[in-house]
């Protein structure tokens, strides 16, 4: 059976070549982050070094892998390995950084969850509603793909749309008028593949062509979509069916435990991951990473990190564009 998430692992290569790895002296770690031409450490600007780890023998693990290893997870949950050594993840985020973030009002999309189960595909994918039209459940309906598939044109396949969930590229025309095109077919829903590498994104109506919808529409990314269009069309004469569950309320800043309702103030952070405005404030106040992931922002520089980074830096002769721009 296919999966929406066909991932495999696979083990690293043993062989008895020494691997090579990126260090800052100035940090005296492996980089948490560096320049596009991986010269430079993006936190301190020093120039990185070039160490080679040995590799144990086929089989086994040595000493310095797993110190490696330890070092880095530890460094992505916050925690000490060097007895207190001041380090971005636990400062507090600077004031233009949480700025930058911008607060909105929590919608329709940003508050409830989709699930899209498909007959023949193994687990669920997480589907976003429009900001339009209504958003409700849809169950066991069978599955067709849209011709034209954008439905920036009259729908050669009207006969086989009636009471199905429609499957539509993003493009040729406004979200509204796919769905309104799709409805005027008798579908009972419509997905729409994202085309291009933004995800989350969210479609919206904002010359008012979707007052008259009245069936639910939902996006797939543009990773999944592409392989689930690909399924449904493999499976054409087998027929494919999928439910759409939806989930109200589901969403739930991770910070307080409390719901994010509609009309609430919400603040992504970079990764997406969302949280009440004033609890990712308060949040902030203490460290630069997201709750979730740990994906940080900028932190505030102390006197104490920014000089001695700096002149380290300086004295050595390195110097990096993030110097000034940090």
């Amino acid at each position: 059976m296919a999966s929406f998430d066909d991932l495999a692992f696979t083990a690293a290569d043993t062989a008895s070549t020494a691997a090579v790895e990126l260090f800052c002296r100035d940090c005296n770690e492996v980089p948490q982050s560096m320049t596009a031409d991986r010269k430079r450490c993006l936190m301190c600007g020093c120039e990185l070094e070039r160490r080679q780890q040995p590799t144990a023998p086929a089989g086994q693990t040595s000493v310095q892998e797993l110190q490696t290893m330890v070092m880095r997870l530890l460094t992505q949950i916050g925690t000490d390995w060097n007895g207190g050594g001041d380090t971005g993840a636990r400062r507090p985020a600077s004031d233009e950084a949480v700025k930058n973030l911008g607060p909105f009002t929590a919608d329709q999309a940003s508050t409830i969850e989709v699930a899209v189960i498909v007959e023949g595909i193994k687990g669920e994918v997480i589907a976003i509603p429009g900001n339009f039209g209504p958003c409700e459940s849809i169950k066991k309906r069978s599955v067709v793909i849209a011709d034209p598939f954008d439905g920036a044109k009259p729908f050669q396949t009207i006969s086989e749309m009636k009471d199905k969930i429609v499957v539509m590229a993003r493009g040729g025309c406004t979200f509204a008028q796919k769905v309104l095109r799709a409805q005027a077919a008798g579908a009972a829903g419509v997905i729409i593949i994202q085309t291009v590498d933004v995800w989350p994104y969210t479609m919206t109506d904002s010359s008012g062509e979707s007052k008259n919808v009245t069936i639910p529409a939902f996006m797939m990314s543009a990773k999944v979509g592409k392989g689930f269009v690909e399924f449904v069309r493999d499976k054409r004469d087998e027929g494919i069916s999928a439910d759409i569950i939806v989930r109200k309320d589901a969403r739930e800043c991770v910070i307080c435990q409390v719901e994010m309702s509609i009309g609430m103030k919400v603040t992504r952070m970079p990764c997406q991951h969302m949280f009440h405005t004033v609890c990712l404030h308060e949040w902030l106040q203490i460290g630069n990473s997201c709750p979730i992931c740990r994906v940080e922002i900028a932190a505030k520089r102390t006197a104490h990190n920014s000089l001695s980074s700096s002149q380290n830096a300086q004295q050595r002769g390195d110097f990096a564009w993030s110097e000034w721009f940090s």
